[in-house]
């Protein structure tokens, strides 16, 4: 047990003593509340001069002194003051819960750093540690090679494939380009699909080879076509996707070291079967068809329906696991992004745990449609969060890593202690506000160069101005001396942080539109 002294500002206080007063926590807990209101400007060399000369604070009153996360300057200044080690708390009060239920406070806590960040850092080291052990852990035993990545005959981890989808529709390097996307965004393995019925081998061997030559990661071909597959093995490819019944003794020839995808197509319709069992029967049987033709590299997809069929698909799945457990599973969860009208990181991130739960090592998505955008970078950070938590044998939350974008764990809860002798309710009605006289804005965002674009018109000239935040566009705009009214200055930051926040996400941003929509349901009356 510790004795802690923690420091805070005339604002803070009630929070801070609200906190303090809820936490079972082992350590002695005392407040000293600064003669300011707002403890972000604290100074450390004024917080040790007012320990020693007024609160008369010295060596063993107190094992910690805790100081607000935005404290300016070091709390070494303070140890050498007054003979206590001084470390920075978190960024809000609120923050003290954890904080508090630490042990020793100096082993984790740091005299510089927010604790915020300290705590950020250390969780995503041991993040880090779990998910390089796991890689560690890969042998010829419980993994198979695809190129330069093992793939677990089951998770962890799970590896992410993403596919150029389309690819006859696009050149060469536009094709490249958004392999490289798809790399950078934390795909293990690049797909390029093409038509179903219309064979392109000769597109196939120029796209495999090109990203062969130029891209770190294996390449796989989804295609059910011979003449394309043949093309694919021909140009280096890793893995062909959609192997089944229908074409496996037309490929039976191949290089028998090239992984292949195989999935469960009713030999005698073409299609896949919506009964699981029967899901089950062909995707045994195409496995060990494929075994006995010698590829020693075979992976199961027992195919993902879409909504309201998915839960069906995910009982093959598992019941296919029960029966080749040792045989690494797909599954194309695009099939569930792509067909749902919701946000993709919340969708991504269950349908990579219930990958997870079923046994699948690889997640596969295209990112056709724009409300899919990033959901190569979702999927690896959620086959992240699904490795960590199955390691630790956890739920996954608090693992150093998260999804958590639109939405936060918890309020900080500030509140207003300040004093005020008036109220005005700001009204929701339009107003018209004077036009100001040096020019007027228009605010763009570009996506793919990650900028804030604002055009100046005025008296000035026509000046674009660019940027990677609001701030860096909002201080241009300052430092020329583009904006006169006040209104028009408060306009700019309203629209700018808008910008910003739409560069984030990945939204589309009209200028003077909402941003979001509130999330409705119908009301129907009986």
């Amino acid at each position: 047990m510790a004795k802690i002294l923690i420091i805070t500002g005339r604002l803070a206080e009630p929070i801070v003593k609200k906190v303090v007063s809820e936490i079972k926590s082992e350590h002695t807990v005392d407040i000293l509340t600064m003669p300011v209101s707002i403890a972000a400007f604290l100074t450390t060399e004024y917080v040790a001069k007012y320990l020693r000369d007024v609160a008369k604070v010295k060596s063993g009153d107190y094992d910690y002194i805790l100081l607000p996360g935005l404290t300016m300057g070091s709390g070494k200044v303070i140890e050498e003051a007054v003979g206590i080690k001084a470390l920075k708390g978190t960024l809000d009060a609120y923050g003290l819960t954890e904080i508090l239920k630490l042990r020793k406070l100096d082993e984790i806590l740091s005299p510089d750093i927010p604790a915020d960040e300290v705590m950020q850092n250390s969780a995503e080291n041991m993040a880090r540690d779990i998910l390089l052990k796991i890689e560690a852990s890969l042998n010829d035993e419980n993994s198979i090679s695809v190129g330069r990545v093992r793939i677990p005959l089951n998770p962890p981890p799970i590896r992410v494939m993403a596919e150029v989808f389309e690819a006859h529709l696009f050149g060469l390097n536009e094709v490249l380009e958004r392999a490289k996307y798809y790399v950078e965004s934390g795909a293990d393995l690049v797909a390029v699909g093409f038509e179903a019925l219309n064979p392109h081998p000769d597109k196939v061997y120029e796209f495999t080879r090109k990203l062969k030559e130029n891209l770190d990661v294996p390449i796989a071909v989804d295609s059910s076509i011979p003449s394309e597959i043949r093309a694919a093995v021909n140009a280096g490819a890793d893995m062909v996707v959609n192997i089944d019944l229908t074409n496996i003794d037309k490929v039976s020839d191949i290089d028998k070291d090239i992984a292949i995808v195989v999935v469960p197509r009713d030999p005698n319709t073409g299609l896949i079967p919506q009964d699981p069992d029967l899901r089950v029967k062909y995707l045994v049987e195409t496995v060990n068809r494929a075994e006995n033709a010698g590829f020693s590299k075979v992976v199961a997809d027992a195919i993902l329906d879409p909504p309201l069929s998915t839960f069906r698909s995910l009982i093959a799945y598992y019941k296919f696991k029960e029966v080749m457990p040792n045989v690494p599973m797909f599954m194309g969860i695009g099939n569930v992004t792509e067909l749902i009208d919701a946000d993709s990181i919340g969708v991504n991130a269950i349908m990579t745990m219930l990958a997870q739960e079923v046994g699948a090592s690889i997640v596969f998505t295209v990112e056709k449609s724009q409300k899919a955008k990033g959901s190569v970078l979702e999927l690896k950070v959620a086959s992240q969060m699904a490795a960590i938590a199955r390691y630790r044998e956890s739920p996954p939350k608090n693992l150093g890593i998260s999804m958590l974008v639109l939405k936060d764990k918890r309020r900080a809860g500030i509140e207003i202690n300040e004093p005020y002798n008036q109220v005005i309710n700001a009204s929701e009605e339009e107003r018209q506000f004077r036009f100001d006289p040096l020019g007027l804005f228009k605010i763009y965002v570009d996506h793919k160069n990650h900028l804030i674009n604002a055009l100046y018109i005025g008296k000035k000239g026509r000046i674009l101005i660019r940027g990677k935040s609001a701030k860096a566009v909002r201080y241009e705009i300052a430092a020329r001396s583009l904006v006169s009214e006040i209104s028009h200055a408060l306009y700019l930051g309203e629209e700018l942080a808008k910008a910003e926040t739409a560069l984030i996400l990945g939204k589309e941003y009209v200028q003077e539109r909402p941003l979001f929509k509130q999330l409705r349901y119908i009301k129907v009356s009986k």
